[in-house]
């Protein structure tokens, strides 16, 4: 057993083992990345620092950075981080022989495809202008309650407060509904996520090939010149298929 094979391995992701030597890129603690293969699948690989490993800020974009890396020379399976194996025997026995026909099917599946990821932010003044607007038991609650001290309206402010939430909440199912069926028509599949704060109208990530990433962009332009302000969009991506890979092997 050479050096290589004692050294616990931190595995990124499955890659096609054809496309070994194109992978160049570094991974945690700047080691290079290296694939061990088996047949036609090949794990990306870096030894693993000594210590502990942490999941920090650096590591997790160390872990983000090898997989894009390595997106450029080809299709890549991105696997969750945090995953170790003792040495690259254990990579083979553990992951690429007993998955070998599941990776080799997902790879073909996956292969000219990427990962767009889009989150929509309302403006806070203007989503809050069009709920005072559209929802009358609102506007006269605010009307009520204008220029009264807060202790003398806690509970009208507390109804409030309930009433745009739940406003809000109708407005961001019905926003993220069209927003998703429109950018679906360019998308393989999709995986809808649930909004981390009351300001976000979507957040959904698509599976898309390349040849239709332009369509979906165009797509993207156009609600965003639709909603002229509304709502902001950030797009992250192409990317590696995070989303759309399921390979949660325990380290």
């Amino acid at each position: 057993m050479g050096d290589s094979d004692a050294n616990a391995k931190y595995v990124y992701g499955v890659v096609r083992a054809s496309t070994a030597k194109a992978v160049d890129a570094r991974g945690i603690d700047d080691r290079p990345v290296e694939v061990v293969s088996l047949d036609e699948v090949g794990a990306l690989t870096s030894e693993v620092p000594d210590g502990d490993l942490e999941a920090g800020r650096d590591e997790l974009l160390a872990h983000s950075r090898a997989l894009e890396g390595a997106f450029e020379s080809g299709v890549v399976l991105p696997m969750r981080f945090g995953i170790v194996m003792d040495g690259d025997d254990a990579v083979r026995e553990r992951l690429l022989e007993p998955h070998r026909e599941e990776l080799a099917a997902q790879l073909d599946e996956l292969d000219g495809k990427v990962e767009v990821n889009i989150k929509g932010i309302y403006d806070e003044a203007a989503i809050l202008r069009e709920v005072v607007t559209e929802e009358r038991d609102i506007a006269k609650l605010r009307e009520l309650i204008s220029g009264k001290p807060e202790d003398a309206t806690y509970p009208e402010r507390i109804q409030l407060g309930e009433l745009i939430s739940a406003a809000l909440e109708r407005k961001r199912e019905s926003d993220s509904v069209a927003i998703v069926d429109r950018l679906a028509e360019h998308a393989t599949a999709i995986d809808e996520g649930a909004p981390v704060h009351e300001r976000m109208a979507v957040s959904c990530s698509f599976l898309v090939e390349r040849e239709r990433l332009e369509e979906f962009d165009r797509t993207l332009d156009a609600l965003a010149e639709e909603q002229g302000g509304r709502i902001r969009f950030k797009y992250t991506g192409p990317l590696p298929p995070h989303s759309f890979v399921e390979l949660s092997l325990e380290g």
